[in-house]
C-alpha cells in the first residue's frame, strides 16, 4: 500500500474516532442527545469512506502518474487553489488545479495518485476531485533506470 495511501486512510479513521469518542463523552455528559446523534453520524461516515477507499486501494483501482513538477502558479490572493503544470519524461505536460495545501515544489520528481476515471472520460484525463494524494521521488539518473521505470511507472495504470 503506497504510503500517501495510508495516511490517508489513517486521518479519515482517526477523525472519525475522535469526533465519535469526543462527542459522545461530552454530549453523555451534558445530556445532549443532539450531539450525541450527530458525533455518531459522523463517526459513520467517516467509517463509510474508510471503507471505500480502503476497497479502492486494495483492489488496486488508482492510477500514477510520475513527473517532474515544472512549475507552481498561486491562485489570487484569497484563493483556495494553485495551477501545477506537471510533466512526465516521455514530454507529455499536465495541468492540474491542485489545493494550496499540496506542497509540490518546482523541479521535484512525484508520483500523484488519482482515483480511475469513469467509463466515459478519456483516459488522459486527470480530474483534481480525483486526486488521492502524492509523494516524492528521488531523481532517476540511471539511463537503465529511466528506460525501465519509463515502461512500467511513468503513466502506469493500476
Amino acid at each position: 500500500m503506497p504510503k500517501p495511501l495510508f495516511s490517508k486512510l489513517v486521518a479519515i479513521c482517526a477523525i472519525g474516532f475522535l469526533c465519535l469518542l469526543f462527542g459522545c463523552v461530552y454530549g453523555i455528559s451534558t445530556n445532549d442527545r443532539i450531539l450525541c446523534m450527530l458525533s455518531i453520524l459522523v463517526g459513520l461516515c467517516s467509517m463509510i469512506r474508510f471503507l471505500l477507499l480502503f476497497r479502492q486501494i486494495r483492489s488496486k483501482s488508482y492510477r500514477t502518474l510520475t513527473g517532474t513538477c515544472i512549475k507552481k502558479i498561486p491562485s489570487a490572493l484569497f484563493g483556495k487553489s494553485q495551477k501545477v503544470i506537471f510533466s512526465t519524461q516521455d514530454g507529455k505536460e499536465y495541468q492540474f488545479n491542485l489545493e494550496k495545501n499540496v506542497k509540490l515544489l518546482s523541479g521535484h520528481h512525484y508520483r500523484l495518485y488519482f482515483r480511475l476515471p469513469l467509463p466515459h472520460m478519456e483516459e488522459d484525463n486527470y480530474s483534481p476531485q480525483d486526486f488521492l494524494g502524492f509523494e516524492e521521488i528521488p531523481a532517476l539518473t540511471n539511463s537503465l533506470d529511466d528506460k525501465r521505470n519509463s515502461e512500467a511507472c511513468y503513466i502506469h495504470h493500476s
